[in-house]
């Protein structure tokens, strides 16, 4: 099996579970793979999914919880080139990477 139908076969997985979780909230994904400059055209929707598929992925207690807002910072990062620039700032500077 080659990588990209491993690939394939995850997000296929993914998403099926997604859209049994989220049931008629579920929103497709996009057909073809976004690249970092058109991260903009990503969706409300369809980054709060992803945080949920994290969330679950995860364990976590939830995505919103207490100080913590996952779904706002993966909005976030994902939308604006110079929020982006400076959390990877922060992280590098951390040593996190």
């Amino acid at each position: 099996m080659t990588e990209k139908s491993r690939s394939d076969d995850c997000h296929a997985a993914i998403n099926l579970a997604l859209k049994n979780y989220l049931g008629e909230a579920y929103v497709e994904p996009a057909r073809k793979t976004i690249k970092s400059g058109d991260y903009r055209k990503i969706g409300r929707l369809q980054i709060d999914q992803g945080v949920i598929a994290l969330v679950q992925a995860c364990k976590l207690s939830g995505g919103s919880v207490a100080d913590m807002d996952l779904y706002k910072l993966v909005r976030i990062y994902l939308w604006d080139k110079d929020a982006r620039a400076a959390m990877n700032r922060i992280v590098e500077a951390k040593d996190l990477i």
